[in-house]
Formats: C-alpha cells, sequence, structure tokens
C-alpha cells in the first residue's frame, strides 16, 4: 500500500504545489473557469507519474484521483464564494479552509492507495526502469521516497507554514517585506532538507547545530522584538516537525 501512496502523493504535490503558480491558485478562487484548467493541468501530472509505476492500471488511477481533486476544489471554490460575497473570508477561515483542503486531498488518496492494495493489483514498472534500478543496486521505492521527501519540504511545507502563522506574522517595513519572505522560504527549504538528512543518517544532535546557526542569524531582532522571537519560534517548531514526519514516515 505505501508505494501506491508514495506515487500518488507524488502526483499531488507536483500537480498542486509544483506545476501551479500563486497566479493560478488566487485566479482559482474567482473563476471556475480555472479550477477546470487546474484540474485537467493536475490529471496530466498525475498520469504522467502513474504511468512509471503502474502502466497498465495509470489510466484508471490517474482519472480516479483527479477526480477526487476536482470535486473537492469544486466545494472550496463555491465555499470561497460564498465566504467572499459576505466579507467574511479571514485569516483565520484562509487557514481553516487550506488545512481541510489538504487533509481531504490525503484521505482520498489513502482511500484509492487501499483499494488497490486490497485488490492485490500488481505494481508494474516499465522494464527499462526495473533494469535501471536493478543495475545500480538501487531501491526504486527508496528512490521515490526521498524524492517525495524533498519536494513536500520545500515549496508545500513553506507553503504551510506560511498559512498557519499568518496571523502571527509581525509586522515588516514596506522594503523588507518580500526579502524577508523570499530569503526565510530560501532558509526553512534548506533547514529542513539538511535535517531529513541529518535525521536519515541517526545523526539526531547534529541536528541542533542547524537549529543554532538559524537562530543565530536572527538573533539582534529575537532579542528585541517579542512578537518576532514568538513567530520565530512557531516557525522554527513547525519546521522541524514537518523533517521530522516526513524522515518518519517517508525515509525511515
Amino acid at each position: 500500500m505505501k508505494q501506491y501512496m508514495i506515487v500518488l502523493l507524488l502526483g499531488h504535490v507536483l500537480g498542486d504545489f509544483y506545476t501551479q503558480t500563486e497566479e493560478t491558485a488566487k485566479k482559482k478562487e474567482s473563476r471556475f473557469l480555472w479550477v477546470l484548467i487546474h484540474s485537467f493541468s493536475y490529471l496530466g501530472t498525475m498520469a504522467s507519474i502513474s504511468l512509471m509505476i503502474l502502466p497498465g492500471n495509470a489510466i484508471y488511477l490517474s482519472l480516479t484521483a483527479a477526480f477526487c481533486h476536482f470535486v473537492i476544489d469544486t466545494g472550496k471554490f463555491f465555499y470561497l464564494e460564498s465566504l467572499t460575497s459576505k466579507k467574511k473570508k479571514t485569516p483565520e477561515k484562509e487557514r481553516i479552509i487550506f488545512c481541510v483542503d489538504q487533509i481531504l486531498h490525503f484521505s482520498s488518496l489513502l482511500v484509492i492507495s487501499y483499494i488497490l492494495a486490497s485488490q492485490h493489483i500488481q505494481s508494474l514498472k516499465w522494464q527499462i526502469i526495473t533494469d535501471f534500478f536493478d543495475t545500480a543496486h538501487i531501491s526504486f521505492e527508496v528512490t521515490a521516497a526521498w524524492i517525495l521527501a524533498l519536494l513536500i519540504v520545500h515549496k508545500p511545507m513553506n507553503l504551510m507554514i506560511q498559512k498557519m502563522l499568518l496571523i502571527y506574522k509581525p509586522m515588516d517595513r514596506p522594503g523588507e517585506m518580500k526579502r524577508n519572505r523570499n530569503a526565510g522560504r530560501l532558509i526553512g527549504t534548506l533547514e529542513r532538507m539538511i535535517m531529513l538528512i541529518l535525521i536519515s543518517r541517526g545523526q539526531y544532535s547534529a541536528a541542533g547545530l542547524v537549529l543554532t546557526a538559524k537562530s543565530i542569524a536572527r538573533y539582534d531582532r529575537i532579542s528585541k522584538d517579542q512578537d518576532f522571537a514568538e513567530y520565530y519560534l512557531l516557525g522554527t517548531l513547525m519546521s522541524t516537525a514537518g523533517a521530522i514526519l516526513c524522515s518518519r514516515f517517508l525515509i525511515i
């Protein structure tokens, strides 16, 4: 069941986070046409990933996952439309919507994976892919899990942390806002990637060095701004928890 879930999550992460731009995500909230465009893009991404693992069943797998994604996004669109018309869209509700949306997507993929596993559908790979990994003495499942983990700790986790901390973010000076956001995202991504590698090697104590280095860079502002210190600590703890969960459920 795990291999099916890894494949579906790869397709979901690429289709929902990497092939979808911030501009597309915003347009989806105001025009249903963009929900349809995104759904077809998601279907193409899911089909491409699925074909590498289940060439004989990829079309059914992709169509089922894409249909569930379309249904969830459609429900989200009409709910957001009702909030906008009533002027009730708040950062708190935006955070809840994001979490519920991803939980529903994850649950649908989990159900599809369970059905595939329970029916004992053989996991087929293209012979050229099988030969390559056998020759290189590399586990395909482990490689796919690492790729998925690295993809998750970048854009999806940056976006999740941003949404979760939206109501706690202290005000920046206008000229620094974009620069701080981009630098913070890059630092967070590198932090989680390094922690993934260290945890996978059993170097738990070394992971603390990453957090120490990050804190030194922001020490001056942390010591002088209580609001920023709390915001920084929340972000760091969420980032660390995300790296630990990814390593625990995907790699270790």
